[in-house]
């Protein structure tokens, strides 16, 4: 292909990537070493303008910073582990039935560790020479990852559209906190969600 690099240019460009100066970057890429360093800094630098080398460094700069940004799938699946993480995830019982905290490399959902707390402490005794090691681990809130989550789904809407009679209220949020189920009926009818007929009104109608 026309603007297909050759293997020395690609190299060049990964070079340059890194860090290394022009010469440097222009040497290591396969380019003759054996002329002076005035025509090596030139050949360098006419390289450098070239179109199709501006095109490709340009096109690597991005894609570095695209692998540097977390994706919205890696993000669900960060959160996914917080959700679906246990304490049992991270302990493992030994022979005589104890169950000790392990977390290492293969462990899994590790995402969801908030913290991990160790303390030292005498065993048989102040005095006894033996210590054993205690372990805590604390785990993020599975119920705000929850949320996240429903949020970056689009599963929360901004609003309600409540529909009453032929009057149609948009875009109105209740949120209702602790309260008890009287409460709530009364911060529900005075926002005018739900109507309370009287007796009269739900009887059966007569013929």
């Amino acid at each position: 292909m026309k603007d297909k690099l050759t293997q020395k240019q690609e190299n060049f460009c990964l070079n340059i990537l890194q860090g290394m100066s022009q010469r440097e970057a222009y040497i290591k890429a396969g380019y003759s070493n054996k002329q002076s360093f005035v025509t090596i800094d030139r050949n360098a630098c006419g390289l450098l303008k070239n179109n199709k080398v501006l095109t490709r460094l340009e096109e690597l700069r991005q894609k570095t910073q695209n692998d540097k940004i977390a994706s919205v799938i890696e993000c669900q699946e960060i959160l996914t582990e917080i959700i679906r993480a246990k304490q049992t995830d991270f302990m493992t019982c030994s022979a005589d039935g104890v169950w000790m905290h392990d977390v290492g490399n293969e462990t899994l959902n590790t995402h969801a560790i908030k913290q991990i707390q160790t303390t030292t402490m005498p065993f048989g005794g102040n005095d006894s020479p033996l210590k054993i090691l205690l372990t805590k681990v604390e785990l993020h809130d599975p119920l705000k990852a929850i949320d996240l989550l429903n949020k970056m789904r689009g599963l929360y809407s901004d609003g309600t559209n409540i529909n009453i009679g032929n009057r149609e209220i948009k875009n109105t949020q209740i949120i209702i906190g602790d309260t008890d189920v009287a409460e709530a009926l009364a911060i529900l009818i005075n926002a005018g969600a739900v109507r309370v007929d009287s007796p009269e009104n739900n009887q059966a109608p007569t013929e």
